[in-house]
């Protein structure tokens, strides 16, 4: 009897030691919440208004969901002293890293100090703060950004048109700019035979200035301390004095760079003479001049070029008055930007790619490479903006029945008016009626009531004074 009595101990211990072990049946080990584990990481950006920074902030949002990271936005609306205060606000809440788009470069030095005394990374985004020593920098490529609005333009000179294949534009197209007007086939080689390039080329909209000689481009430049529009400006530059054809580049620099001071550099620039060509270091100046050149009726002359392939410029696009746009692909840097601050926070360091100077520093930096999308090719921004075309093809049929509307009020308000004048006139049966009230010599009142206005009054009798004192009487009372 003892030994069952063991037995049975020692199964009871055993199935007790395993439930204790692997828990009871039916629960599932419950996960901690992860929100404790997730890195915090700010982003300083210089405005929110513009549509590149909102596609940068909703790429890093989306990113955010798949990694254990948390954003903190903050938005300086182009204002230096209110991008300071984020700053203050990011490092209070103990931020890991800081991704910093600086609104003035020059400011943007005494902010990386302060964020790197609170012993927080820091990785710059488009705009390099002058002489900053910098964890990290992410950036389009803007050398090149600079080179392709040169080189399209070159290209429109050599009578390569819109439709021209876009890969060559963007490569650079040096075999194509040598064929000159052959760069579009079999179809364009008689264009230039035959001196009749708009009508045998539908895909080039831009043959006027493309076949002429002398030509002058106005390069609207940013704010002088701009590192990234300086750039731009100087390999854009660079590039067109490469031709003969080039008569003259003025390069117009913008504190800031104000739109509303680049409208007025175009407007002064189309008073003093004639342009060719119009080159943008950003999205709100290459507005601007593609607003101004519209409001003259020059859009189609005056080839255009800017860079960011913002919304705006982007419908410009697609309803033909803008030319080109240089997109600097704000997916993209919103993946490596965020990438590089989760990699500084986690591991202190990041897989950069090559390395920039700025003042007395060399930074680590990753290049995003750019592409240039011309009007032939705004289908490849739809991924970011929708069906641009099918919205402008809403906006000219909207336009188109607003005139109608517009021209039908107007017409029924002249044919009323010209109704009510006839009634008045030669239909004074159902018109106007005109109480007239004739007094004679002798002080005797008559008054007659008439159909219609009365023009003129004249006297029976050969009395042609009495008739016309007695009209003078009339017309008075």
């Amino acid at each position: 009897m003892e030994q069952p009595t063991r037995m049975v101990v020692l199964l009871s211990l055993l199935l007790f030691s395993f439930t204790f072990i692997t828990g009871c049946p039916g629960q599932e080990a419950q996960q901690k919440p992860e929100t404790g584990n997730k890195v915090k990481i700010g982003v300083s950006l210089a405005s929110m208004e513009f549509d590149g920074n909102q596609s940068i902030k909703k790429f890093m949002q989306e990113r955010s969901k798949k990694d254990k990271v948390q954003l903190v936005f903050t938005d300086a609306k182009m204002d230096p002293g209110q991008q300071e205060k984020d700053v203050d606000k990011l490092i209070k809440q103990k931020v890991k890293a800081i991704i910093l788009q600086t609104v003035d470069p020059r400011e943007g030095a005494k902010l990386v100090d302060k964020i790197m005394q609170a012993k927080i990374k820091v990785v710059g985004l488009e705009t390099l703060p002058f002489n900053a020593p910098l964890d990290g920098y992410v950036a389009a490529d803007h050398v090149r950004a600079g080179e392709l609005e040169g080189r399209f333009v070159l290209n429109q000179m050599n009578g390569q048109g819109q439709g021209n294949q876009g890969g060559g534009q963007q490569q650079g197209g040096q075999g194509g700019q040598q064929q000159g007007g052959q760069g579009q086939g079999s179809q364009g080689s008689g264009q230039q035979q035959s001196g009749q390039g708009q009508q045998g080329g539908q895909q080039n909209q831009q043959q006027s200035p493309a076949a002429k000689n002398n030509v002058k481009v106005l390069i609207l430049k940013g704010d002088p301390h701009d590192t990234v529009s300086q750039l731009i400006a100087t390999a854009a530059k660079d590039v067109l004095q490469q031709s003969k054809n080039i008569a003259e580049i003025k390069v117009i620099e913008h504190p800031k760079g104000d739109p509303e001071m680049a409208r007025m550099t175009v407007m002064n620039t189309l008073k003093s003479g004639a342009v060719d060509a119009i080159l943008a270091t950003d999205g709100p100046m290459a507005n601007a001049a593609v607003s101004v050149l519209r409001s003259e009726g020059l859009e189609k002359r005056v080839i255009t070029v800017g860079v960011g392939a913002d919304h705006k410029n982007s419908q410009s696009l697609a309803a033909g008055q803008h030319d080109a746009e240089v997109d600097i692909m704000p997916e993209l840097l919103a993946n490596f930007a965020l990438e590089a601050a989760l990699d500084l926070a986690n591991k202190g360091t990041w897989n950069n790619d090559t390395r920039v100077q700025n003042g007395n520093f060399d930074i680590p930096a990753k290049i995003i490479p750019v592409r240039l999308i011309d009007k032939s090719q705004v289908h490849l921004l739809e991924a970011r903006w929708g069906k641009l075309k099918e919205e402008e093809q809403q906006k000219q049929q909207q336009g188109q029945q607003d005139n109608q509307q517009q021209g039908s009020a107007g017409e029924q308000s002249a044919e009323g008016q010209s109704q009510e004048g006839s009634g008045q006139g030669g239909q004074g049966q159902q018109g106007k009626k005109t109480k007239l009230r004739i007094v004679t010599q002798e002080g005797k009142v008559m008054e007659v009531e008439v159909e219609g206005e009365i023009q003129k009054i004249e006297q029976a009798d050969d009395s042609e004074k009495q008739g016309g004192q007695q009209g003078q009487q009339g017309g008075g009372q």
